[in-house]
């Protein structure tokens, strides 16, 4: 019972905050965005796959800036002093899956052209970022009732380099019509 009451009222929080939360919506592919946010859930093959991208997008001068949830007790050292991935610990929840980190709220204050969802977690913090970001465009891989995601990559595979793939496929493939 307590987890259902939990369940109703992190729904509820989060419903009441997404009414405070306008942005504007547009769709964008990697030839037309200047700016990339990329959330994930530390590991060291979605780190590497992270890294990667980031790579990728810099090639294509599009600034780049990622936000990392690490859910062990020490701090990975491949985040300490990354210049552009940000972190924090699952600790810095509350009861309401609410991130108390100021990294955090910082990040989804941001307006990105894309904003990249690398999670496959049903960790509800990694639900909760997604749907506060002014992102005008939102990628993900993970669909569920209510996903905030305005594009969605489905590989069989929850392999991350393959999902890296599959998104430079598609958003490099995907063209802008008239220039919108």
């Amino acid at each position: 019972m307590f987890k259902a009451v939990k369940k109703w009222v992190v729904k509820r929080n989060l419903r009441k905050s997404m009414k405070t939360r306008k942005r504007n919506k547009g769709f964008f592919n990697f030839n037309t965005a200047k700016t990339v946010g990329i959330i994930f859930v530390y590991d060291h093959l979605v780190f590497q796959a992270v890294e990667e991208l980031k790579t990728f997008l810099s090639a294509k001068n599009i600034q780049c800036k990622a936000l990392a949830c690490y859910l062990d007790k020490e701090i990975p050292s491949k985040l300490v002093g990354n210049p552009y991935i940000r972190y924090f610990n699952k600790h810095e929840v509350n009861w309401y899956c609410k991130c108390l980190s100021a990294e955090a709220n910082v990040f989804i204050n941001q307006n990105f052209d894309i904003l990249i969802d690398f999670s496959i977690t049903n960790i509800p913090i990694m639900r909760y970022l997604p749907l506060l970001s002014l992102a005008k465009m939102k990628v993900g891989r993970y669909s569920y009732p209510g996903h905030p995601y305005d594009f969605i990559l489905s590989n069989g595979s929850a392999k991350p380099d393959l999902f890296v793939e599959e998104l430079k496929h598609y958003l490099l493939t995907i063209d802008m019509i008239n220039n919108l």
